[in-house]
C-alpha cells in the first residue's frame, strides 16, 4: 500500500503548486466573487474558482496511478474507475458553468442525474444489503430500488458538500477529515482498490488546497469544486462498501458526512415549511447561524471541524466495536460536543466579528424585520 501514500503526497504537492496559479488566473479573467448580497460573509472580491487546482490535482494523481499500474493486474484499476472519472467531469462542467453564467436548479439536477446514471451504468451502485439480527444474510434489491437509492445518495451528497461551502476552509476541511476517516475504514476492511485510491488522492488534494482557503482565505473553491468533492465522496462511499451494505456500513458513511448531510436535510425541510423551493439559497445554514450567534469565521469552522471529527471517530470505531460499547461512545461523544459548545458560548469574551464578514450578512435579520414592517 506504499504507492497509495506516495500518490496522495504527489497530489498534495501538485495542489499546493497549482492553487496560486489558478488564483492569478481568476483575478486576470475576472472570476471573482463580489459580496453583493446578505448570504456572503466576505467583504471584498475573492477569486472564486481556485478550487480548480484541486480537481486537476485529483485527476492528475489518478492518471499517474493508472499509468503506473495499468500493466499490473493485481493493483490495476477496473472499469468503475472510468465511470467515476466521466461522472466527475460532468459534475465539474456543471459547476464551472454555474460559476461563470449561473445555472437554474433544474439544469443542475439534470447534470447530477446524468452523472449518477453514468456511475450506475459502470457498476457503481447499492445493490445488496446485509441485514443483521433477523436471520437474513443478504437482501438483493430490485433493480429499480437499486437505481433510486444510488441516484438519491449521489445527488444528496453532491449537493450537501456544495451547500456547506459557506465559510473559509469549511468544505475543504470537512471533506479532508471525512475522506481520511473513509480511507482508514477502507484500508482496515480491505475495501475495493478504486475506493482506496480515489479517497487517498482526495485527501492529498484537499490538504494541498486548505492553506489557501482557510481563514483568511486567498481564494474560494467555487461550485465547480464543491460539487466535484461531494460527487467524489458519494462515489467512494458506495465503492468502499460494495461488498455488501450491513446496517453498520450504512451508518458509517452517513456519520462521516453527517454535518453536510443533516445541514442540507434541515435546510430543505425548513424551506418547504416556509413554502419556499427546497433548493432556494438562504442564510440559515448551520455555519450562518454560528456566525449570527457571535462566533468568528474561524471559531465556527473549528466547531464544525470538531463535530465532524467526533462523528468520524465514531464511524471508524463502529466497524469493530461492540454494540453496547458503541452506544456508550455515541452518548459520551454527544454529551462532550454539547458541553463544549455551551461552554464556548458561555465563557467566550464576545470578540468582534471578523473583518472578512460582510456587514450585510450580519444585519440580515434587521433587513428582514424592516421588510416585514
Amino acid at each position: 500500500m506504499a504507492i497509495v501514500y506516495v500518490i496522495s503526497c504527489i497530489t498534495f504537492i501538485c495542489c499546493l503548486i497549482l492553487t496560486p496559479i489558478f488564483i492569478k488566473i481568476c483575478k486576470k479573467y475576472g472570476l471573482v466573487d463580489i459580496p453583493k448580497d446578505s448570504r456572503r460573509v466576505h467583504s471584498k472580491p475573492m477569486p472564486r474558482c481556485g478550487g480548480i487546482a484541486m480537481v486537476i490535482s485529483t485527476l492528475l494523481g489518478l492518471t499517474i496511478y493508472y499509468l503506473l499500474t495499468m500493466n499490473i493486474p493485481s493493483i490495476a484499476l477496473n472499469n468503475k474507475f472510468f465511470g467515476y472519472v466521466i461522472g466527475a467531469l460532468l459534475i465539474f462542467a456543471m459547476g464551472l458553468i454555474d460559476d461563470i453564467w449561473t445555472l437554474r436548479p433544474l439544469y443542475k439536477f439534470f447534470f447530477e442525474l446524468t452523472a449518477g446514471i453514468v456511475v450506475f451504468a459502470f457498476g457503481i451502485r447499492i445493490s445488496v444489503i446485509n441485514v443483521p439480527f433477523f436471520n437474513i444474510n443478504t437482501v438483493n434489491l430490485a433493480s429499480w430500488v437499486d437505481f433510486l437509492l444510488t441516484m438519491a445518495w449521489v445527488i444528496c451528497v453532491t449537493n450537501a458538500m456544495n451547500l456547506i461551502d459557506g465559510l473559509d476552509g469549511l468544505a475543504a476541511g470537512i471533506c479532508s477529515i471525512s475522506a481520511t476517516a473513509l480511507l482508514i475504514i477502507f484500508i482496515t476492511t480491505s475495501a475495493s482498490l478504486e475506493a482506496i485510491i480515489i479517497t487517498a488522492v482526495l485527501v492529498g488534494a484537499t490538504l494541498g488546497f486548505l492553506p489557501y482557503n482557510f481563514n483568511p482565505a486567498k481564494t474560494f473553491m467555487g461550485d465547480c469544486t464543491s460539487n466535484f468533492l461531494g460527487f467524489t465522496m458519494s462515489v467512494v462511499s458506495i465503492l468502499g462498501f460494495a461488498k455488501g451494505y450491513t446496517m453498520i456500513a450504512i451508518v458509517a458513511p452517513v456519520l462521516v458526512l453527517g454535518v453536510p448531510i443533516f445541514d442540507t436535510l434541515f435546510a430543505m425541510i425548513r424551506r418547504i415549511l416556509k413554502g419556499q423551493p427546497p433548493l432556494k439559497p438562504d442564510g440559515a445554514h448551520i455555519h450562518h447561524r454560528l456566525i449570527k450567534r457571535g462566533f468568528s469565521q474561524r471559531q465556527a469552522v473549528l466547531i464544525l471541524y470538531t463535530i465532524t471529527s467526533m462523528l468520524c471517530i465514531i464511524a471508524v470505531s463502529i466497524i469493530s466495536a461492540d454494540f453496547w460499547k458503541l452506544i456508550i461512545l455515541i452518548i459520551m461523544s454527544a454529551c462532550f460536543i454539547l458541553f463544549g459548545l455551551i461552554s464556548l458560548k458561555k465563557h467566550k469574551d464576545h470578540p468582534e466579528v471578523d473583518n472578512t464578514i460582510s456587514e450585510n450578512f450580519m444585519h440580515e435579520d434587521d433587513n428582514e424585520k424592516k421588510e416585514k414592517v
